[in-house]
């Protein structure tokens, strides 16, 4: 018996050998792989936001424009605090129409709020970002409109929606924003 025991615990010490280092390489590979797709769409440069996406295809014309599906999201979910995010874009003409709500329904809670749009083509790349932090007071909305324009927006495919509760205060992500910024200009 103790050579079937030797054996056997040769065995598991082998197959441990040869194994290990296979589930290294693919989980190298997995996580290569995920990170890839992740920078690949726009939304690597941010963290921690709560992520919506658009297709284009689902933006109804209406005129010379398309409007896109409304985005309506917490970004506190156990609060009654709200981002609204309408947009309409052109893309004979480059031009993308953007308006921003947020609605602070809780009497005692205010935050600093951080709402980034980017629109991206269909292999990732970047061709409109958006990025804005308010400071959302108690019982209060506040509103306003932007406008943007590409020369590439006509081959535009997804619109990436996201919103978090910046903690870190009024200036969190506008350094991030204005790295995106100088790729695009680039």
């Amino acid at each position: 018996m103790p050579l079937a025991g030797s054996v056997i615990a040769g065995y598991h010490t082998a197959m441990t050998a040869i194994l290990r280092p296979i589930a290294i390489a693919l989980a190298v590979c997995l996580s290569l792989t995920l990170v890839q797709s992740a920078s690949a769409d726009g939304r690597a440069d941010w963290r921690n936001y709560a992520w919506q996406s658009i297709d284009i295809s689902s933006c109804n014309p209406g005129g010379s424009a398309l409007a896109c599906p409304p985005f309506h999201e917490k970004w506190d979910w156990k609060r009654d605090q709200w981002v609204d995010i309408a947009i309409t874009l052109n893309p004979a003409s480059g031009k993308l129409g953007l308006s921003q709500r947020l609605t602070n329904n809780d009497e005692y809670d205010y935050d600093h709020v951080c709402v980034t749009v980017i629109v991206v083509d269909a292999a990732g790349q970047n061709l409109i970002a958006h990025h804005q932090n308010w400071l959302a007071r108690r019982n209060a909305t506040m509103q306003e409109d932007f406008t943007y324009h590409s020369e590439r927006l006509a081959s535009a495919t997804t619109i990436h929606l996201g919103s978090k509760q910046c903690r870190e205060g009024r200036s969190q992500d506008d350094d991030v924003y204005q790295s995106v910024l100088a790729r695009l200009s680039s």
